[in-house]
């Protein structure tokens, strides 16, 4: 198990942990000195070993293994097979030559990930001190406890043979574990016992590869010599290459797959929004058609009753008849808005028959339909009776009710003894209507919502009957017809509704 103080440092250490940070530069520099001892003595003795090119060719080897250590959860511990080879060293030359190949595996492995330009100095020294100190300390230990034990145990066959490498692979990894959980203690606050319990299932991997691994490449070495020592390291780099790359391509893998959920939950989460949306919408709608639909049928019942339980003179009869009738208008308009926006969510498109009609007269001939409602409250309908023909290409059953919903709307929200102006013109390459009122208005904040669905100007619900889906059926009528609709309107003031329609 390998140490990575290049990924623990990234983070400038908070204020209140001074203290730690203290300990952790007293530390790191007890573990750079420890390691430079290590390789000291190691060089000192270097020309006392046997055959020196079989460790020198091990030295690289262990460099070559080093660069291809992979890092393991959460990036703080990591797995190399350069253990194993600096573990076969205390084997053929002792634990401080061990130590020694340990520690210069670093040097190597520092040197290559060096990126001079724009590095911290200060932050790449500790690094290389840290990691090649932990290193050195923890093979050192683990060949001098494999020494001992094999001392102690005897060689001569398979079992006793395997038992220091075992015992020592098992110090070693421990070593180096735990002096890595008191730098990342001292560097994040991360307690040790956190660290184990996250990354000891890795603990056999290492005691295997450094046990196994080493007395492998022992026997080749002793068996073969340096052809020995090719022929079987450079498979186990080879093999150590592959792994970091298969664990590199996991991680993608993973780190993609951990996107697409992120995105998909996202998309969850919003559609399950819509959907309370659209929930809400409906109950809404829902309680709006229930109260809109009661007052024309209570009112409908009511004269109903009187009419067939009372003697009415002729009069007093056309009077009821005339509510009836415009209680039967009403929740004709409701349900006629309730299939237009039917189709309208369905999303289909508008089915226009179009024909080629006078719009003018269209406009005249709907207005005068709407005189009498506009007497019944003392309104003012101006409109011109004899209109200069403005010819288009539209569907005309459509435009009458885009021109009716207009005209009733502007009649409704419009007090007693009010005025009411329709004018259709020719604009351009346009054919203009407005229809203008001096009735309550719409407020400002309320405006850029006036044609959205069920939209209604809140303190104008009590003045008529609606479900709020006239005007946002009127623009998609409109638009349908490659036309535009606007609204400019003042607060007690007044409001005028405008649509174009490309001329023929």
């Amino acid at each position: 198990m390998s140490a990575a103080i290049d990924e623990i440092d990234k983070e400038e250490v908070p204020g209140w942990k001074v203290r730690l940070r203290n300990m952790r530069q007293i530390y790191s520099l007890f573990l750079s000195i420890a390691g430079f001892v290590i390789v000291l003595l190691g060089l000192i003795g270097f020309p006392q070993y046997e055959n020196p090119s079989i460790l020198l060719l091990l030295l690289f080897f262990a460099i070559a293994t080093q660069s291809t250590m992979t890092y393991l959860v959460g990036g703080n511990v990591s797995v190399s097979v350069s253990g194993a080879i600096s573990f076969a060293v205390a084997g053929l030359y002792g634990p401080v030559a061990a130590g020694m190949a340990a520690a210069i595996a670093e040097l190597g492995l520092w040197l290559l990930s060096l990126r001079p330009k724009n590095r911290n100095w200060h932050h790449e020294l500790e690094r290389l001190g840290v990691n090649g100190g932990i290193h050195g300390i923890s093979i050192l230990l683990a060949g001098g406890v494999f020494v001992w034990v094999r001392d102690l145990v005897g060689t001569g066959s398979f079992i006793l043979d395997s038992i220091p490498w075992f015992i020592g692979a098992i110090i070693g990894d421990q070593v180096n574990f735990w002096l890595l959980c008191v730098i990342i203690y001292l560097a994040n606050g991360v307690r040790p016992k956190e660290v184990f319990r996250e990354n000891r299932w890795a603990i056999p991997m290492n005691v295997l590869v450094m046990s196994i691994g080493g007395g492998m490449i022992m026997l080749a070495v002793v068996q073969f010599g340096l052809l020995g020592l090719a022929i079987f390291v450079l498979p186990i780099i080879l093999s150590a290459y592959s792994f970091r790359i298969t664990v590199k391509n996991a991680k993608e893998q993973m780190e993609k797959l951990e996107e697409m959920v992120t995105v998909r939950t996202q998309a969850l989460a919003d559609a399950n929004h819509k959907l309370e949306a659209l929930h809400k919408e409906k109950d809404s709608f829902l309680a709006v058609l229930t109260h809109d639909m009661r007052t024309p049928l209570t009112s409908i019942r009511g004269y109903g009753s009187i009419m067939r339980d009372r003697e009415l003179t002729r009069e007093q009869q056309t009077k009821i008849a005339k509510v009836i009738l415009n209680s039967q208008d009403t929740l004709l308009e409701i349900v006629n808005n309730i299939l237009e926006l039917e189709k309208l969510q369905s999303g289909v498109p508008i089915l226009l028959e179009s024909s080629n009609f006078d719009l003018a007269l269209l406009v005249k001939n709907t207005t005068e339909s709407l005189e009498t409602q506009a007497l019944e409250k003392n309104i003012t309908l101006n409109y011109d009776q004899i209109p200069s023909p403005i010819m288009v290409t539209a569907d005309m059953s459509k435009m009458r009710r885009v021109i009716l919903n207009l005209i009733s709307n502007a009649l409704k929200y419009t007090p007693e003894s009010g005025l009411v102006s329709v004018r259709t013109t020719a604009d351009g390459r346009f054919a203009k209507f407005e229809v203008e009122d001096n009735g309550y208005g719409i407020p400002a904040d309320e405006l850029p919502h006036i044609f959205d669905r069920y939209s209604r100007v809140k303190g104008h619900r009590h003045l008529a009957i609606g479900t709020g889906l006239g005007l946002a059926i009127v623009k998609s009528l409109i638009e349908a017809h490659d036309g535009e609709i606007s609204v400019e309107s003042e607060e007690n003031v007044g409001s005028t509704f405008t649509f174009k329609l490309p001329l023929t």
